[in-house]
């Protein structure tokens, strides 16, 4: 099993940028209909949490869908009407059967609105399904195949979108240490396989590798923008080099200097941002992000001379690619083997706001910050306390069964979704993600057996709506 490292940091990025309006519960639509808000804490489903795997959440201009575990397990889809807070929900035939954490859950909407969901897999079968018509359950009741070749043993889906749109899909099949990224795209009702060679090798020369990357970004410039590791093996310890590349239509790449790369891209062929041997504290939750430049930006770990762990930015210029120290901690986190695993340190890579250069950072020693950067030197200028909105005290009051920890995710907007509106969050309870994937032994009165939660949904007003 491969090591993914999960982090604290969605627990508080998903309280950034809302606003509360504690004032009227009615509201008028664009199209002139009055409509009852929903509640401002909603329970969707009851939910089963043996383990901290991810949910996802997404609206459009008229519902919230949130796709789940539902009490008995069955990856589950929940539509909640934005005007009316009515629900209706769906099973999709896929059972969550272990304790596997990597079974994370990803939707998206295309271009005629019809939701699509994947998940439920580590070197298992693909799952996917999706709606026939838009807003409508039918058709998520039945898992379907892409393209036919190559879902057999799928990990690690996303949906994201082309430079014109449309919606692609993107898997690892293989395991760990032995897998190849597919990459699908969606054209009319059907998908097509995109790349006939997979973007990253298998194998250099007489040793298997896996490349552990970050999601295809489209950049300012109209390149996708992507950063990896090697992995030898299933091992966490066994990753090294951080890479990148970077492709217009993500089937012909290229290195930072515009030379073409043939594919599959080898340990050999890559372009090293920085050269990291294995067993150096490289871990495989890179980031990339951007700066105002529109630079992209590779955050990372590795021990520094004295063995502890730093946070490094990679960023080129004319003479190449610089790396820099963001840190100066005497911790060191050090992981071994494989299965799912706590982050100690998480990090969300750097973006641009309010003119400042900044990235949310979690490590144990100080817990969870916003570092600030010097845009020039990409050096350490200032840290602050994040800033959290009233959500915090819609949700922070929830308590747990005994032993399960509180998740959040931010409900995020797709499909049509029109102007300024109400933002929504989703939380849950679950075992964290501490027991490396295997089963628990749910005999003593210190961990029950009970691993269900309500599912919520809390909603934040948005100030800019008109109500009455």
């Amino acid at each position: 099993m491969a090591l993914k490292i999960r982090t604290h940091l969605f627990s508080y990025l998903a309280l950034l940028g809302a606003f509360i309006s504690p004032h009227a519960s009615a509201r008028v639509t664009d199209i002139g209909l009055k409509c009852n808000d929903i509640p401002k804490a909603l329970t969707v489903d009851h939910v089963w949490g043996g383990t901290r795997v991810a949910f996802d959440a997404l609206e459009n201009k008229g519902f919230i869908y949130i796709a789940y575990y539902d009490a008995d397990r069955w990856l589950s889809v929940a539509q909640v009407d934005k005007c009316s807070g009515t629900e209706k929900k769906i099973r999709i035939p896929s059972r969550f059967e272990g304790w596997d954490a990597h079974n994370s859950i990803t939707l998206a909407f295309d271009n005629l609105n019809r939701l699509h969901v994947s998940g439920n897999m580590h070197v298992s079968p693909l799952v996917y399904a999706r709606m026939d018509t838009s807003d409508q359950l039918s058709g998520l009741d039945r898992v379907r195949s892409m393209v036919g070749q190559d879902e057999t043993q799928a990990t690690y889906p996303y949906f994201f979108r082309f430079g014109d749109g449309s919606l692609g899909f993107a898997y690892r099949s293989g395991h760990s240490g032995d897998g190849v990224e597919l990459i699908n795209r969606l054209v009319g009702s059907g998908w097509v396989r995109w790349t006939s060679t997979p973007v990253f090798a298998p194998a250099s020369e007489k040793n298997h590798v896996n490349a552990y990357h970050t999601e295809f970004l489209l950049g300012p410039d109209g390149f996708f923008h992507v950063a990896w590791v090697w992995r030898e093996d299933y091992a966490v310890e066994t990753n090294f080099n951080v890479n990148y590349a970077k492709s217009k239509d993500l089937r012909t790449w290229e290195n930072s200097s515009g030379k073409i790369l043939p594919l599959p891209i080898t340990p050999k062929s890559a372009e090293v941002v920085d050269f990291i041997p294995e067993r150096s504290g490289l871990l495989n939750n890179i980031r990339l992000g951007f700066d105002g430049a529109g630079r992209p930006v590779i955050s990372y770990l590795k021990f520094d001379a004295s063995g502890a762990t730093q946070l490094f930015h990679a960023r080129r210029d004319e003479a190449g690619w610089k790396s820099v120290a963001a840190t100066r901690w005497t911790y060191r986190w050090d992981p071994r083997g494989g299965g799912t695993i706590v982050g100690e340190i998480g990090f969300s890579g750097v973006r641009q706001h309010d003119g400042q250069l900044i990235e949310q950072v979690h490590q144990p020693e100080i817990n969870s910050k916003t570092f600030v950067y010097d845009t020039d030197s990409l050096k350490l200028m200032e840290v602050r306390d994040p800033v959290h909105d009233d959500v915090t005290s819609t949700i922070a009051h929830r308590q747990g069964p005994a032993g399960m920890v509180l998740s959040l995710r931010n409900v995020r907007t797709g499909g049509t979704a029109a102007g300024p509106s109400d933002s929504h969050v989703i939380s849950w309870f679950s075992r964290p993600a501490d027991n490396r994937d295997k089963s628990r032994k749910c005999t003593t009165a210190a961990e029950p057996c009970n691993y269900v939660s309500e599912l919520i949904l809390s909603t934040i007003r948005s100030s800019s709506e008109s109500r009455n």
